[in-house]
């Protein structure tokens, strides 16, 4: 091992707070920020093989183009691996550029959802060297260690021609230990952590299930090995570190080994914080309880449409009395809850959206999050506007938020989406209850109730 070898991981500058990590780019709308997942594993690949790594956060650090670029020439790194996004694309790729210009002999290797249908077109104009398509997988270090054989879930360059490795096919992971102490100097805020600093979890990749409008469900699922994920979370303690966002993209995908990681999280004073994703048919009471005991406060579950034939077409394989029943099973055992929902759906009128605002007020979550749809890369969404003429194939430039890019569905105009979603924000927000409970719930927490009051006076300043 050659521990003189230095790995930059980089998350670049941005004019605005761009998420740019998991292939799923968006644009911050309250000013929320996580640790990426994308470079805590891509620096344990780099860690376990011997390299030295060093962090940049430029979102985070509110970094200039040239501050970030005097940080990257001051660390002499050998490789850069950098997030790129379709929410900021022209941006990214105008500060790649520069990077060539200034270090021209140093190899970039992307991650981003904008290089999973463009990666070629990024390689061509020499923007970088190579695009990992599995932040989980090992092939970015052996790249950068100079092989350019069997490298599984990476485009390169290799000389003269650009290869496309082959798409990894286990079932399961290894990446050594996430180096979160490189990320736990940042400033990191996300509205649903109780305590700070926080960290990012993963104990898996991808999601087994088939929801035409996400990207997860075109990546290949495979989860780690629970007893790395525990030697995880003795550094996470070690750290100081209390709370994490589990960033799995279902959590109990399998009940047996969402309880086997339950098993592995401590109890009583030690007792983590955390926050997670799932599916209202993965969760009941039983597996709910479990959760609260383990320190879970918060579950972000995705609702989408209260409308039988949409859930059926974008192919969510659950119903709203399953919606029901997961969110009642979460507030018998005192976890918070988000829906997240979707407007813009194809075939979906404005009927169909003011019947959801009233579906997801009457489910009553704690909190909501509305997106538009947006036809992101590799997704059958994508392929049937498309189709539809809605979209071009050569679409980049998107936004997961629907905060910047607001796009036709079949039956309704941008400016018809932005006004419905903003209608659901200030219905279900300004509604008495949410108000009281709200207040209620954080009157002892002063600080947690100054963040969601900002949060708040954002979320309604962008929808006014």
């Amino acid at each position: 091992m050659n521990s003189t070898r230095r790995a930059m991981l980089l998350n670049p500058p941005g004019q605005e707070t761009y998420i740019r990590d998991y292939y799923c780019s968006k644009l911050s709308r309250t000013g929320y920020t996580f640790p990426p997942i994308d470079l805590l594993h891509t620096g344990a690949q780099f860690g376990r093989a011997g390299w030295t790594c060093e962090a940049i956060d430029a979102i985070v650090e509110k970094l200039s183009i040239e501050q970030c670029l005097q940080a990257i020439e001051k660390a002499q790194p050998d490789v850069i691996f950098t997030l790129v996004g379709a929410v900021s694309v022209d941006e990214d790729a105008e500060f790649l550029k520069s990077i060539r210009q200034r270090l021209p002999n140093i190899p970039i290797i992307g991650s981003g959802d904008v290089l999973r249908e463009h990666a070629h077109q990024w390689i061509e104009a020499n923007l970088i060297d190579a695009a990992a398509l599995d932040f989980s997988s090992e092939s970015s270090v052996r790249y950068a260690e100079g092989e350019r054989t069997d490298l599984v879930d990476l485009v390169y360059r290799d000389g003269d021609t650009i290869v496309e490795g082959p798409t990894s096919v286990g079932k399961s992971f290894a990446i050594g230990l996430p180096p979160h102490e490189l990320f736990k100097p940042f400033a990191y805020r996300f509205p649903f952590a109780t305590r700070t600093p926080f960290a990012s979890v993963l104990t898996d990749y991808g999601c087994p299930y088939r929801c035409s409008f996400c990207v997860m469900a075109q990546l290949h699922y495979h989860a780690r090995p629970m007893d790395e994920v525990a030697q995880e979370f003795t550094h996470l303690q070690s750290l100081g570190i209390r709370e994490f966002a589990l960033w799995d993209q279902t959590f109990a995908v399998s009940k047996p080994r969402a309880l086997q990681f339950l098993d592995i999280l401590p109890t009583d004073q030690d007792r983590f914080g955390w926050t997670c994703f799932t599916r209202p048919d993965c969760i009941d009471v039983e597996l709910a309880q479990a959760m609260a005991t383990k320190g879970c406060h918060t579950v972000i579950m995705g609702v989408e449409t209260a409308k039988a034939d949409t859930l059926e077409a974008i192919q969510k394989d659950f119903s709203t009395t399953e919606m029901k029943s997961a969110f009642t099973a979460c507030r018998q055992v005192g976890i918070e809850t988000v829906a997240t929902v979707i407007v813009g759906l194809p075939g979906e009128s404005e009927k169909d959206i003011n019947a959801t605002i009233d579906f997801v007020c009457h489910l009553d979550p704690d909190y909501v999050s509305v997106h538009t749809a947006i036809p992101r890369a590799g997704t059958a969404l994508r392929r049937q506007m498309v189709d539809q003429g809605l979209v071009s194939e050569e679409l980049a430039n998107m936004d997961q938020s629907g905060e910047a890019t607001v796009l036709s569905s079949d039956t309704l105009s941008p400016e018809d989406i932005l006004r419905l979603r903003k209608r659901f924000n200030l219905r279900f927000y300004l509604r008495p209850k949410f108000l009281l409970r709200t207040i209620w719930r954080n009157l002892m927490k002063p600080q947690k109730l100054l963040e969601q009051v900002r949060q708040g006076l954002n979320l309604i300043a962008r929808n006014t």
